[in-house]
């Protein structure tokens, strides 16, 4: 979809200040050494047990806001999005998080999950209603996740990451900002559901059995049941991914030569190499790779978080053209193309 007038405003960033090293964590026998060297993954952050992620996702909504120079009765729409438990069964995040940054004044607040792809499905979302709604000036995304025991081991319940806590915040605006949106592209896959379903019957509650989640299981078994669906499976995510990629281009009458940066999620290092660099070909110093490395997965916040990670670095300059890449189970590709229009003085 290419968007008009449709601005990135304000990031906001809020990591917890505990560090948690990867060697710390293999001495302290929670992170297999063996995987901990092949994932390449050095450090994650810890949030106190008393603070829920929207208390983190407040303080980067915040700061997002003040950063983009709009006032909190201009937001008309907060999404607030997540994956983990968010400190209540049963309760609505969106309206805790509205009220500790734009209040009452916000006509609309609600939930985006989509895995690990919620925010920048959320992007897509808030761009459509500013779209479509003239008489609304901004909208609030926010994203916060924190990953706790027993319920989620934030070492081994995914193979495929290792969970850092921490929030992150982006104000799109239809009046001002220093990027300019220019596409965004998404695609869903239904038949790849089962894949993070698992086997087995229906659970009749969340964490019946008390021992934290063992998610990589239900993909393994899915992948092996048949021959050829192991490669028919990763063939068809290639084709989606690269499908998000090319209509987001496209929709920006830019050329993947084009563009200056290239921000993904803080995945382990032989995703990454295996999927961005070897696939797409982007250089890694062109992306917040490093950085990631040393922060690990923010659920949905790695997008955000990144971008600001960039900024804060002082790396894009005015004109240079950068694309936010996404995918969450179920399954659902993002992307979406900013031209920064100028550095904005954080």
């Amino acid at each position: 979809m290419r968007w008009n007038n449709v601005y990135l405003a304000g990031l906001g960033v809020d990591l917890p200040e505990r560090v948690l090293t990867a060697e710390q964590a293999v001495r302290d026998g929670l992170y297999d050494a063996r995987r901990a060297k092949i994932n390449g993954i050095r450090a994650v952050r810890i949030a106190p047990d008393d603070e829920p992620p929207p208390m983190m996702a407040v303080r980067a909504g915040r700061r997002a806001l003040a950063r983009s120079g709009h006032r909190a009765e201009q937001v008309g729409l907060l999404l607030h999005t997540y994956i983990n438990h968010q400190g209540r069964d049963m309760w609505s995040p969106a309206q805790y998080v509205q009220q500790g940054t734009v209040g009452s004044s916000c006509q609309v607040a609600m939930e985006v999950r989509q895995g690990c792809n919620g925010a920048l499905g959320a992007l897509e979302l808030a761009a459509s209603h500013l779209s479509a709604r003239p008489d609304v000036d901004a909208a609030l995304i926010t994203a916060a996740d924190a990953w706790k025991q027993p319920y989620v081991d934030r070492f081994t319940t995914d193979e495929q990451v290792v969970f850092s806590d921490g929030g992150s915040a982006a104000l799109l605006s239809s009046r001002s900002g220093f990027a300019r949106l220019l596409s965004t592209a998404s695609r869903s896959e239904p038949s790849l559901e089962p894949m993070y379903r698992g086997e087995g019957p229906w659970t009749t509650a969340p964490f019946l059995d008390g021992k934290p989640l063992a998610v990589s299981e239900r993909p393994r078994q899915w992948l092996m049941r048949e021959e050829n669906v192991y490669d028919d499976t990763l063939g068809l995510m290639d084709r989606r991914f690269a499908e998000a990629i090319a209509q987001a281009l496209a929709d920006a009458d830019t050329e993947l030569a084009d563009v200056r940066w290239f921000v993904h999620a803080n995945v382990i290092r032989p995703i990454a190499e295996w999927g961005f660099v070897r696939k797409i070909g982007f250089d890694p110093a062109r992306t917040p790779y490093e950085w990631g490395l040393g922060v690990g997965h923010l659920g949905n916040s790695d997008q955000f978080a990144g971008v600001d990670h960039l900024i804060e670095a002082g790396l894009p300059r005015a004109g240079d053209r950068l694309v936010m890449v996404g995918i969450g189970t179920g399954f659902m590709w993002t992307a979406a193309v900013l031209e920064l229009l100028e550095v904005p003085r954080w």
